[in-house]
């Protein structure tokens, strides 16, 4: 799937039919509901499903990997299948989420957090997903000016959305715009949970781990997006399975660094203060500068969170 055939895809649905859910999180018990819609607000929601074809079209299309940090005007376009199977779950959720039975909004209640602007057919269609609450812009009993041509009473609630979504989901490939929201996404949905343990794998299956420390980077990985993409990434290349942890511990000390913080009594030990030197040795990241011999690890495009 290239971009331009993202964009096609999203010509067609952005004429089809359209819906909007919302609910506190995508994930069982999450409270989601489709709710109904005047036609000028579906034309609103529309037009904000084009401004993303457009930041698309516009924007630079950057690999996803451990390293990568999006910049402005970059999005990550996801298309191999290993990497939509594990959001799965997250595109089955929202391509389907136009057949709920719609609900008018005054059964919402007031926290919802996020929402999906589904363009086109049931299960091939496109999701346009924001992870935030829609802004209460005023409660009833406040006034209200705004598009008006005099001050008015507001006697219900008003809510506005943005037309800066983070992710636009399709069944083939899925578009990222913002980075943060999205890794929280997989967090709150449950990927990180589900596939963590399958992850951690591409070390133990070639390197012995204590126990203790196995159930720290997991533990680690659920709540920091940096150490479970750097885990993703090991798995994916594979390049441990040829591995030994005398390998480990002669290139821990060839860019300087204790091997007792990776090594202790004949298994990798994990400390989750020492996380990033861990990950960036097992991954290749570390080097000593040709003139000064100092430790060096790979930058990301961006300062760390």
């Amino acid at each position: 799937m290239t971009t331009a055939q993202v964009l096609a895809a999203l010509d067609i649905h952005l004429d089809g039919p359209l819906s909007l859910v919302v609910g506190r999180a995508l994930d069982q018990g999450g409270d989601v509901r489709r709710v109904r819609l005047a036609a000028d607000a579906a034309d609103a929601l529309r037009g904000f499903g084009r401004d993303a074809r457009t930041r698309i079209a516009d924007g630079k299309t950057v690999e996803y990997t451990a390293l990568t940090e999006l910049q402005a005007g970059e999005h990550f376009l996801i298309e191999d299948r290993e990497s939509l199977d594990e959001i799965a779950d997250l595109r089955a959720a929202v391509l389907h989420a136009g057949d709920l039975a719609p609900v008018s909004p005054t059964q919402l209640d007031a926290s919802i957090g996020f929402y999906v602007v589904g363009v086109g057919e049931s299960g091939e269609q496109a999701a346009f997903i924001r992870r935030t609450d829609p802004r209460m812009a005023a409660k009833p009993g406040r006034l209200l000016a705004m598009g008006r041509e005099r001050l008015e009473s507001v006697d219900e609630q008003i809510f506005t959305f943005s037309n800066e979504f983070d992710l636009v989901v399709g069944p083939t490939w899925a578009v990222i715009f913002n980075q943060i929201a999205f890794e929280r996404l997989a967090r709150e949905s449950g990927i990180v949970e589900r596939h963590v343990a399958n992850w951690i794998t591409g070390i133990t299956d070639s390197l012995a781990m204590d126990t203790s420390s196995v159930d720290r980077l997991r533990e680690t990985a659920l709540r920091d997006s940096r150490t479970w993409r750097r885990l993703r990434d090991i798995k994916r290349r594979g390049h441990l399975a040829n591995v030994d942890l005398t390998q480990v511990v002669d290139y821990a000390r060839a860019v300087g660094m204790d091997p007792r913080t990776v090594v202790r009594d004949g298994a990798l030990h994990f400390d989750p203060q020492e996380r990033f030197g861990f990950l960036h040795l097992l991954s290749e990241d570390l080097y000593r500068g040709a003139l000064t011999g100092e430790r060096f690890e790979s930058q990301r495009k961006a300062a760390m969170e």
